[in-house]
Parts: C-alpha cells; sequence; structure tokens
C-alpha cells in the first residue's frame, strides 16, 4: 500500500469510515480497459464505475442479513415504489419514481442529479455497448423498442459521432419515459414487469448528465471529462497504457447515498505494480455478473455448466430417455468441485434452471429425486427400459477456454458409472453442448434466464428449446404483482421446464472475474452495476 497522497482535494469530514478501516490510498492491480485481471487483487472498470455513477437503484456490496437472494436497495430513488406509497399504479403498468433529495455531480457549477439525467441514460442503451440490455428494457418499458428501432435505422452502420448521437436523443422520444418534474421519474410499461426494479438496478441504466451528450458510450473522452455523482472523481484523464486516480468527489453526500462508502482519500489503479504491495478489491465488488470480490454465497450466480441437447432424427438424444438418464447419472456435486478447482469462487449442485436466489428456485420434478452425487443405477434402468442396455454414446460440444477442460473431465467420469460416454466434438454434429449462463443482472434474473434458454442454439420450444407450457408460466410470472403467487408460478416453471430434459442444469456457481458474453470488455459507463 502506498502512502498518504496528496490530491489537492480536502475530503469531507462526514463519511469517514469508524477508525482502523481508513487508508490515505488503495493500490489496485488493473488494468481498467476490461482484460482478464491478473491475480486476486485485481479491479475491474465495472466497479471504478460504480464509485463514479449513480443510479435508482443499486445492489449493495453483501445482502442483508436475513434477506433472500440479492435484492437491490434505493439508490438515487428515495424509495422503492410500491402501490401503498404511489409509485406503482394503472395494475403495475406505471410507475413514479421519486428521487432523493441531495444528490448532486462534481461539474464546474454544481448542481443536483434530476429525472431528466436518468431519462438521457435510458435512452443512451440505444448505442451497441449496452446491446446486453437491450432486450429487457424493450420487453418492458413502452415505446422502447419503437426508439431502438428508430435508432437503428439512423444509425445502419452501428456507431454515430458523438454530435449526431446527441442529436438523436434531444430529437426522439421514447414514450413510456419522462421526467416529470427534475424530482420524479415516470415510467409506462407495456405490462406489468415485477423485475423492472432489478432491471434498472444495472449499470447499464445509471445517471448521464448533459456532459455525456459530448462523448460517446465507451470511450475514453468520456471517462476523463465528465463529471461524478458518487463518492470518487477521476483526478486523471485515462490515457492508453497509463494508470488510474479516483480521488474524492468534494460534492459528495454519505447521508444522500446508501450503498458505496470511501474508505481512502485517494485510489490508485495501476497496470503494472512493479512489486509494489496491493489492496484486495472486495470492498468495492459489484455483486453481479461484473463481480470481481463477492462473498461466497450464491446470488446473481450463474448455471456453470448445464447441458443443452440438440434433437436429431437418429441420435439418442432425440430420445427423452437418454436425456432423463444424462440427468440422473451425473455426479453434480463432482462437477461442481471441479468449477471451483477451475476457478470459481464457489460452487454447488444444482437441479433446476432458476439459481439460488430467484423466486421459486429449489424444487425439481419427480423423476429427478437424486442425490447430489447422482444416481448410475436408476439411469441404466432408464436406458434399458428404452433399448439402451449396453449404453449411449453421445457427442458433446463445449466452448472454447481452458476453464471448460476439468470440469468437461468430471462430467464424463461421472456419466461413465451409467455407461453413457461422451465424446468430444471435433466435426460433424454433437448431441448436447457444454454451455454458461451468466445472469447480466443480480436478484430475480428469470426473464434473462428465460430469453437465453427459451430457444437454445436457435431451436424452437416446440424441437428442443424450453416447452411452450413452461415459457407461459414465466411470462405470467413476470407480470404477476403478487411476490407469493410470482414465486409460485416460478416453481412451476422450474418443474415444467426441466421435465423434458432438453436442458439439464449441472451447478450453480459465483465466478469472481466473470461477466455476460455480451459485456466483456467492461469498459463502458453503464457496464458496472
Amino acid at each position: 500500500m502506498g502512502g498518504g497522497a496528496v490530491t489537492g482535494v480536502r475530503e469531507p469530514a462526514v463519511g469517514r469510515p469508524a477508525a482502523g478501516s481508513f487508508r490515505p490510498t488503495l493500490r489496485f492491480l488493473g488494468p481498467v480497459d476490461g482484460r482478464d485481471p491478473a491475480g486476486p487483487y485485481a479491479i475491474r472498470t465495472g466497479q471504478v464505475l460504480r464509485l463514479l455513477t449513480r443510479q435508482l437503484f443499486a445492489y449493495p456490496v453483501a445482502p442483508a442479513a436475513g434477506a433472500a437472494g440479492h435484492r437491490p436497495v434505493p439508490d438515487v430513488a428515495a424509495e422503492m415504489p410500491t402501490a401503498a406509497n404511489g409509485g406503482i399504479g394503472d395494475g403495475g403498468r406505471t410507475y413514479r419514481i421519486r428521487l432523493r433529495a441531495g444528490v448532486r455531480w462534481s461539474a464546474q457549477l454544481v448542481r443536483g442529479v434530476v429525472a431528466g439525467d436518468f431519462v438521457r441514460g435510458l435512452k443512451r442503451t440505444a448505442h451497441p455497448a449496452a446491446a446486453a440490455v437491450r432486450p429487457a428494457l424493450a420487453a418492458v418499458v413502452e415505446g422502447m423498442a419503437e426508439y431502438y428501432a428508430a435508432y437503428d435505422e439512423a444509425f445502419p452502420d452501428g456507431v454515430p459521432h458523438a454530435p449526431a448521437l446527441a442529436q438523436f436523443i434531444r430529437f426522439n422520444q421514447i414514450e413510456g419515459v419522462r421526467a416529470e418534474s427534475d424530482t420524479v421519474l415516470a415510467l409506462r410499461l407495456r405490462e406489468p414487469a415485477n423485475d423492472l426494479v432489478d432491471i434498472l438496478a444495472t449499470g447499464y441504466t445509471a445517471a448521464a448528465g448533459r456532459e455525456y451528450d459530448y462523448h460517446l458510450p465507451d470511450s475514453p473522452e468520456l471517462h476523463g471529462s465528465v463529471p461524478s455523482a458518487g463518492p470518487y472523481r477521476l483526478a486523471r484523464r485515462i490515457r492508453a497504457g497509463g494508470d488510474l486516480v479516483l480521488e474524492p468527489n468534494p460534492v459528495w453526500d454519505p447521508a444522500t447515498d446508501p450503498v458505496r462508502t470511501r474508505p481512502a482519500t485517494r485510489i490508485d489503479i495501476v497496470r503494472d505494480a512493479a512489486g509494489a504491495s496491493l489492496d484486495p478489491a472486495w470492498s468495492f465488488g459489484v455483486a453481479s455478473w461484473s463481480a470481481a470480490g463477492s462473498p461466497p454465497v450464491t446470488y446473481g450466480v450463474s448455471l456453470s455448466p448445464y447441458l443443452t441437447f440438440h434433437p436429431a432424427a437418429g441420435r439418442p438424444s432425440v430420445h427423452l430417455a437418454v436425456r432423463r438418464a444424462v440427468a440422473c447419472a451425473v455426479d453434480r456435486a463432482a462437477v461442481a468441485a471441479a468449477v471451483v478447482a477451475a476457478g470459481a469462487r464457489h460452487a454447488t449442485a444444482q437441479f433446476g434452471l432458476l439459481p439460488p436466489g430467484n423466486p421459486g428456485a429449489g424444487d425439481r420434478p419427480h423423476w429427478l429425486d437424486v442425490p447430489e452425487s447422482g444416481d448410475p443405477g436408476y439411469a441404466r434402468r432408464l436406458l434399458a427400459e428404452a433399448g439402451w442396455a449396453e449404453g449411449v454414446r453421445l457427442v458433446v460440444a463445449t466452448p472454447p477456454g481452458g476453464q471448460c477442460a476439468p470440469v468437461l473431465a468430471a462430467l464424463m467420469a461421472s456419466l461413465t458409472r451409467a455407461n453413457i460416454t461422451l465424446v468430444p466434438a471435433v466435426d460433424g454434429p454433437a448431441d448436447l453442448t457444454m454451455a454458461e449462463w451468466s445472469p447480466r443482472w443480480a436478484g430475480n434474473t428469470g426473464r434473462d434466464l428465460l430469453d437465453r434458454l427459451s430457444c437454445p442454439n436457435g431451436v424452437p420450444a416446440s424441437r428442443g428449446g424450453l416447452r411452450v407450457e413452461a415459457v407461459d408460466l414465466a411470462r405470467r410470472a413476470l407480470r404477476e404483482g403478487d411476490s407469493r403467487t410470482a414465486g409460485e408460478l416460478w416453481r412451476r416453471f422450474d418443474v415444467a421446464a426441466m421435465d423434458d430434459a432438453w436442458v439439464v442444469p449441472v451447478a450453480a456457481a459465483a465466478w469472481p472475474r466473470t461477466v455476460a458474453d455480451s459485456v466483456a470488455s467492461g469498459s463502458a459507463r453503464w457496464r458496472g452495476a
């Protein structure tokens, strides 16, 4: 850890951590451009942005004691909107989100964060750097899909220059999004959506001040020129190959920020530690898909791995008995241990599609009543009854990457006990794929799971994806306003989705540096939850 560096900014007395926990300077190992960090002390760009940006709702670093899963809390929103406080109306289709007072931008002329800043932030999600959140917002917010279509028509070649993007944002409105006043953001939804707060808690929807109009998302100029609303601000412009220095934001008031803290007068993020001691980045962890130091509990976790079968005439994988035999034979405990050995911070056996922390998670169909170590004898009986007494040979495709090898080995070894031989795909068709799903947000991630898995590999639900009945249950669960009823619908979804075993979950894991595939670079301003 470095010494107490002078930054030229006097830190306000308010908000200083308790004696013994405060440090003059924190030093983290970069890089800040989102490449794979080296070692446990690396800090991702998403963590940096968490200290600079504010959202309507946000995820605390650790869940509240006794909380079921990891859920958002109000950030710039003054309270969680409900029907009782007037925040939710029209049967769940309208939201009025009141903003808390005292949240300010560190601009040259200090001003407050207003509802219009969140309107601008939502409009900027049309940019390709926010492609990951587009499907959810388009499905939920009235007029969002049409706004995205207009953007794609205006900029068919992809990314516009900054003035063109600013003009587009100014002259194109989203029907269901408006600033009712500086202190109230009004949203109208296409249909009730009980995961709206979870989606709004992603970093994609962070407030964007008017200075953002001068820069493109995902640009170095953006990070070095716009004001901060969080506990720190950039003390130095980001330079290619250079370090990054954060200093206290003098207008940040901890009384207006229930999520973030400021444990140091300066944060250095360096690309080359040069033998210097470094600090753990855990206190700045983002408990979502970009988490770099989340505690080892199962919230916001990925299905890692799961198996998805490909129906093909004449192949064993087209038969229900084979798919169920695989689901019953696999030693989930051994695979979870292999996932941890491959680098996950935590992994557990997973029987259903809904990871821990989701409403309705934890149930499974009656035919899958097997121990975590699997039941190879039962699997062999299923195969024998269907005419495969001598066993089956299945071709499995795997994604690239060294982490897959030990996990695949554990999977192959456990299935061998049931006379199921897995052969890695080389050329030609595969019977199944070993894949991973990482949620784009924490908490209620059912919508993201459904979008990704309802038609795996482009296969319609009637020919190998989730069955139509399961998809219908999930859609009803997302619209349901009563949390208990929604949980029951999700439970029924999980059982129905697993019944024909086209998708077979194996383990749920929390990876220390995992991000969703479409946001792997981790460098856009909204990529930190």
